[in-house]
C-alpha cells in the first residue's frame, strides 16, 4: 500500500499503470469476444472429409413422397424394378427406428406428434445433395425440406434437447440474425441424425459429422451451406443444375460420373435424368474442349465387337495422358504424336461373356499414326504388367498383341479350372489401339479389325452417331454371372439361394421385355445438357 512518505511521481505512475492495464484488459476482453462470436473458427472440410459445398449427386422434388413410384413406372426398368421393390424401403430398419425414437419422444415430453409423422414430412418438396463414401456408394446426404408442420415444434425441440438421451445440441450458428441449433437424435445401433430448422425450411443431415470437424465445432462450409439452404438458396444449383420443369430432376456430377477418371474425360460434366409428364429423360452435360469439338461416334462403333452388353462412347482428353505415360516409360519422343494422332472419341464396352472388372477399350487414330507407335505400345505393356512372360505376337505387319498372365483371386476363372488370372492384353490394328483384362476381348475386336467377325457398327440404329449402346438380355447375362462370382464362399448356399430366388427372375423378366437400344443425342440446352434419345438399335437410323 502507498504512504505519504512515498513520492507523487512514483504514486503518479503507478495509478497510470493500473488504468492502462484496466484498459488492456477491457480490450482484450472485448476482442476476444468480438473473435469467439464472430470469427469462423474452422474453415476446412468436415470430420467426414465431405465438401457440403460440393456436392456428387443433386436431388430436386416437388413431392418425394412420389418419387419410389414414379421410378418403378420408368420403361426402362419394367420387369426389374417393381413397386414391391421400391417400396421396401417402408421397411427398412434405419426408417422404423427414426420412427420408434419420434414416438418415444412424443409420448414421454407430451408433443404432438402423429402416427404417420415421417409420412407427412416426406411428402412435399426436398432438395437433397448425396456424397459417396470411403465405400464408393452415396451414403452421406444434407436434405432441404420445406414443411410447416416442422415450423411448429422448434420450441418443443429445444425443450427436450436439455436432458432426452436421445436428442441432444450438436451446434449453433447464425442465419440472418437468428440463433439456429442443430440437433442430433441418437436412433439407435450407433447412428445419428442431424437436423435444423428456420420456419418453414429445415435441413436434415444423415450424420453431423458431416457439418462438425474434429473438436466437435461447425465447419465454415457447413455454416454457409446451411445458413443458404435455411434461408431458401439454392447453393447447390450453379454446379449441378437441375430442372425446375421437371417433377424430380436427378443430376450426378462429373467425379462421380466417371468414376474418379474425371481428369481424362473432361468434356463429360454430369448426368440429368428429369421426370415430367409421367416420362423419364436422360441428359448429358457436356463442356467445350478445343480437342472435343465434335462427337462423331459412328467410326468408333465399326472397331467394337458385335453382341456387346453395354458399351458407351466418350470424349477422351489425350493429351492429359502424357504426364502419366512418361512417368512410367520415361521421356520418349513418340508419346506426343501418337496422342495427337488419336481421335478425341474413345469407347468402353462389356461383354457378357467376360466379368465387370475386364471391359473392352477402344481407341482409333484420326489420321496415321506415327511409325513408333508399335514399339511405344509394346514398351507400354512391357512396363505395366510387372510380371514375366509378356507375349508379343503379330498375324500381319499393320497387327501386333501384347499380353500377359497376372494371378489374382479377383481374376477371371479358367475354363479348365485353373487358378484365376486375369489376362491383360494391348494390342494396335491399322490405327486402332485395343486393351482389356481379358485377352478374349482383344482377340475378338482383332477379329473385327480383320473383317473376320461383325461388329457392333453393323447394327442399324448406329448409322448414325449414337453415344450409348445397351443390350438388356446381355446385361442380365452379364449381371448374374458377376453375382455368382462374388458371392462369398462362406457364406455361398444362403446368398446363392436369395440370388436363385429373387434376383435371378427379375433379371430374366427384365431381359425378355426390354429390347437392345441406342442413346442419340438430341437436342441441346441453354444449362449445357444434352437430351438423350432412346431409339431401338435394331431402327433404321433417322
Amino acid at each position: 500500500m502507498l504512504t505519504e512518505s512515498q513520492p507523487s511521481a512514483l504514486r503518479g505512475r503507478r495509478r497510470g499503470l493500473y488504468v492502462f492495464l484496466g484498459l488492456l484488459a477491457i480490450v482484450l476482453a472485448f476482442g476476444a469476444y468480438r473473435y469467439w462470436h464472430k470469427v469462423p473458427r474452422y474453415k476446412g472440410v468436415s470430420r467426414l472429409q465431405v465438401d457440403l459445398r460440393q456436392p456428387e449427386m443433386l436431388l430436386a422434388t416437388r413431392n418425394l413422397a412420389e418419387l419410389p413410384k414414379d421410378i418403378a413406372a420408368a420403361p426402362i426398368l419394367a420387369g426389374l424394378v417393381d413397386e414391391q421393390l421400391v417400396f421396401h424401403y417402408e421397411e427398412d430398419e434405419a426408417r422404423l427406428s427414426i420412427e420408434g425414437s419420434l414416438r418415444r419422444l412424443a409420448y414421454e415430453h407430451k408433443i404432438g406428434i402423429e402416427d404417420r409423422f415421417l409420412s407427412t414430412l416426406l411428402a412435399g418438396p426436398a432438395e437433397i445433395g448425396l456424397w459417396r463414401s470411403g465405400k464408393g456408394r452415396p451414403e452421406h446426404f444434407v436434405a432441404r425440406l420445406e414443411r410447416g408442420v416442422l415450423a411448429k415444434l422448434s420450441e418443443a425441440f429445444a425443450r427436450i434437447a436439455l436432458d432426452d438421451r436421445q436428442l441432444k445440441q450438436a451446434g449453433r450458428f447464425s442465419v440472418g440474425g437468428d440463433q439456429i441449433t442443430l440437433y442430433a437424435l441418437d436412433y439407435g445401433a450407433g447412428r445419428t441424425l442431424a437436423f435444423a430448422g428456420r420456419g418453414e425450411h429445415w435441413v436434415f443431415l444423415s450424420d453431423p459429422a458431416l457439418a462438425l470437424d474434429a473438436e466437435g465445432m461447425l465447419t465454415g462450409d457447413a455454416e454457409a451451406v446451411l445458413g443458404d439452404l435455411l434461408r431458401g438458396g439454392h447453393p447447390w444449383q450453379a454446379k449441378l443444375p437441375w430442372s425446375t420443369a421437371a417433377q424430380h430432376s436427378f443430376v450426378i456430377a462429373q467425379q462421380a460420373l466417371t468414376l474418379g477418371y474425371a481428369h481424362f474425360l473432361p468434356a463429360l460434366a454430369g448426368l440429368r435424368l428429369d421426370h415430367q409428364d409421367g416420362n423419364w429423360q436422360a441428359s448429358l452435360r457436356l463442356k467445350q474442349t478445343n480437342h472435343a469439338s465434335t462427337h462423331d461416334t459412328t467410326s468408333i462403333w465399326r472397331a467394337a465387337p458385335l453382341g456387346a452388353a453395354l458399351c458407351t462412347a466418350l470424349p477422351v482428353d489425350w493429351p492429359a495422358t502424357a504426364e502419366p505415360l512418361a512417368a512410367l516409360l520415361g521421356k520418349d519422343a513418340a508419346i506426343p504424336p501418337t496422342l495427337a494422332a488419336l481421335d478425341p472419341i474413345a469407347a468402353v464396352c462389356w461383354y457378357a461373356g467376360s466379368r465387370l472388372s475386364a471391359p473392352l477399350f477402344i481407341a482409333r487414330a484420326a489420321g496415321v499414326l506415327p511409325p513408333d507407335t508399335g514399339p511405344l505400345i509394346a514398351r507400354l505393356a512391357e512396363k505395366s504388367w510387372s510380371v514375366a512372360g509378356v507375349n508379343t505376337s503379330a498375324k500381319e505387319a499393320a497387327s501386333q498383341i501384347h499380353a500377359a498372365t497376372v494371378p489374382s483371386r479377383h481374376g477371371i476363372r479358367q475354363p479348365d479350372g485353373g487358378a484365376r488370372a486375369f489376362e491383360p492384353a494391348l494390342a494396335w490394328h491399322a490405327g486402332t489401339i485395343f486393351f482389356s483384362p481379358d485377352r478374349r476381348q482383344v482377340e475378338a475386336a482383332l477379329a473385327v479389325a480383320a473383317k473376320q467377325a461383325a461388329a457392333l457398327g453393323d447394327e442399324p440404329g448406329l448409322r448414325a452417331s449414337g453415344w450409348l449402346v445397351f443390350d438388356p438380355p446381355q446385361v442380365a447375362r452379364l449381371v448374374r454371372a458377376e453375382v455368382q462370382e462374388v458371392l462369398p464362399a462362406d457364406e455361398e448356399s444362403f446368398f446363392r439361394e436369395v440370388a436363385r430366388n429373387r434376383l435371378w427372375p427379375r433379371l430374366e423378366a427384365w431381359g425378355k421385355q426390354q429390347q437392345a437400344s441406342v442413346a442419340v443425342p438430341a437436342a441441346a440446352g441453354q444449362d449445357g445438357f444434352v437430351a438423350l434419345e432412346i431409339r431401338p438399335l435394331q431402327e433404321n437410323a433417322r
